[in-house]
């Protein structure tokens, strides 16, 4: 009776695994806002520490075949302002997706 038991037991753990990982991921997908667009935010110059303004900053490159021929890639380097922390990495998430990461010092969002 025990080892019947612990074998139904056994099988519902191993069936129950996946919709376990599915709800975790939804978890995780949720943390990011994926609809945000490139254009989010506000052009600005560098706040002074103490704001609370969130920078964003990303730099990369994308190929453009109008300046660069088709055979090279062009540098791209965006700076803008967001009022929360989620907006911004919503954001930086769209960026990373569009064009090429570049320096991965100049990537990130940081409340000032």
């Amino acid at each position: 009776m025990k080892r019947s038991a612990f074998v139904l037991m056994l099988g519902l753990g191993f069936l129950a695994q996946p919709v376990l990982t599915i709800m975790d991921m939804s978890e995780v997908q949720a943390a990011v806002r994926k609809n945000v667009s490139e254009y989010a935010g506000s052009r600005c110059n560098t706040p002074p520490r103490g704001s609370g303004i969130v920078v964003g900053r990303y730099t990369g490159t994308m190929d453009n075949p109008i300046i660069s021929m088709g055979r090279e890639n062009v540098t791209v380097s965006f700076l803008r302002c967001f009022a929360s922390l989620a907006e911004c990495q919503g954001w930086l998430y769209t960026m990373r997706s569009k064009y090429t990461d570049g320096n991965s010092v100049l990537i990130g969002c940081e409340r000032r």
